[in-house]
């Protein structure tokens, strides 16, 4: 009975309340055995507390509970997620000692860990490891080995790892094309990508939300806009519900493919269907909108945010400055500055970039260096874009020390410990 009530409490996240339940049945007549100690110390090391999930395995090995294949995958999962190799490899060199032999599981972690890390000839001799063990990786090993290859944008070792996958009579699933669907768009191999999603039907899969919005985002970036716009009509037109990404995505890329007014009437019949708008949606219409010069809708669109229970971020605000400043409308754009830090939301690096760069465009120098100074207090740098206008400031209205050491502090370093674009710099006086 104890047992269920303690998977229950894990489940739910009450993983304490789990521990107290543990110390109660070590005072009382029912006591704990390895399914507990396992169940709480995956829970402890899912709930990111990896050193207690220790504490707890060494205990329970003091009191001569002996932990299982479960206990130590569950351990070795949680310091590898925590990059404690050193620990994990100890762990699992325990395992072994103790006449543990890993699962497919355990294997399957360690694959996780090393593709994580970008260690991707490692994550290979895990696999083979476990063959010579006599496991037999599953789709999830292959997943994992195909997703480390596509975030490093090797697709050929990708396709490699998915044919050896399906030579061995294994075959993929779902996750397993949109991995590569995803990795070919990131490449902006559109092409190859579409031909994977139009087998996946041909093998008995059928592209989910997460594959059309793959697919989507690559064609937009590609800039082939009608073809993302026939496969969003077809996406609706099989039955696949669109997700909250999968509209971010078509905003996005019908604003960045300049289809403003279609991206629009998408945001309209969004709002009309009872759709969830977050501000991320709201903040790709304002940044487009501000870029079209249209900052009327821009406004209206910010300024609306409040009244649907949303309150803009600092990307929100730093789109309206950088709009507001294009216009020469400084005033404005000086004034939403200082409002943004009376609601709450604190000014970043990019936004005193945005309205520096906006004041010294406009001549207005003296404000731009009073603000650089409040970035410098703040303990934030001007950026590349930012720091050659400030060159040509100090080139023009001749030197002053005061000025000349506030830029250096402003200036980022570089790995050697030097000042970034010191010999402009120079050159400039």
């Amino acid at each position: 009975m104890y047992g269920t009530i303690v998977n229950g409490l894990c489940r739910t996240g009450n993983t304490i309340r789990a521990v107290s339940l543990l110390r109660m049945m070590e005072e009382g007549s029912g006591k704990p055995d390895t399914v507990v100690y396992s169940t709480i110390i995956d829970s402890l090391c899912k709930d990111r507390m990896v050193d207690d999930a220790v504490k707890l395995f060494t205990e329970m090995n003091e009191k001569g509970i002996f932990p299982d294949v479960v206990t130590y995958t569950s351990l070795i999962h949680g310091l590898c997620n925590f990059g404690r190799w050193e620990e994990a490899t100890e762990m699992l060199r325990e395992m072994l000692d103790s006449g543990i032999a890993p699962n497919v599981h355990t294997f399957n972690v360690l694959v996780n860990a090393c593709t994580k890390e970008g260690m991707m000839n490692e994550a290979e001799g895990v696999l083979e490891v476990m063959i010579q063990r006599g496991v037999d990786p599953d789709v999830v090993a292959y997943n994992t080995l195909m997703d480390g290859y596509c975030f490093q944008g090797h697709m050929d070792e990708a396709i490699r790892v998915f044919n050896n996958m399906v030579d061995k009579g294994i075959h993929p699933n779902i996750f397993s094309y949109n991995i590569l669907i995803n990795g070919y768009c990131k490449k902006m191999k559109i092409d190859e990508a579409m031909h994977l999603f139009r087998e996946m039907p041909q093998t008995g899969l059928n592209p989910n939300t997460e594959t059309f919005t793959a697919m989507l985002q690559g064609l937009f970036r590609s800039s082939r806009c009608s073809a993302a716009q026939e496969l969003f009509n077809e996406m609706q037109a099989v039955g696949i519900i669109p997700n909250s990404q999968t509209y971010g995505v078509m905003l996005d890329g019908l604003c960045k493919n300049q289809n403003i007014a279609e991206a629009l009437s998408l945001f309209h019949m969004m709002e009309s269907n009872g759709l969830h708008l977050d501000v991320v949606m709201y903040n790709i219409l304002i940044d487009a909108f501000c870029k079209d010069k249209k900052l009327d809708t821009a406004r209206a669109l910010f300024h609306n945010l409040p009244s649907k229970g949303l309150q803009p971020n600092v990307k929100s605000y730093t789109m309206m400055i950088k709009g507001l400043c294009e216009e020469g409308l400084l005033h404005e754009a000086k004034e939403l500055f200082v409002k943004m830090e009376q609601n709450g939301c604190l000014a970043n690096d990019v936004t005193y970039n945005t309205i520096i760069r906006g004041f010294i465009r406009q001549h207005k120098c003296y404000e731009a260096l009073i603000l650089v100074e409040e970035m410098a207090r703040r303990g934030f740098s001007v950026d590349a874009s930012t720091f050659p206008l400030i060159v040509d400031i100090l080139s023009t209205k001749g030197q002053d020390p005061a000025v000349q050491e506030l830029i250096k502090k402003l200036m980022p370093k570089d790995s050697h410990g030097m000042q970034e674009n010191e010999f402009c710099y120079d050159v400039a006086h």
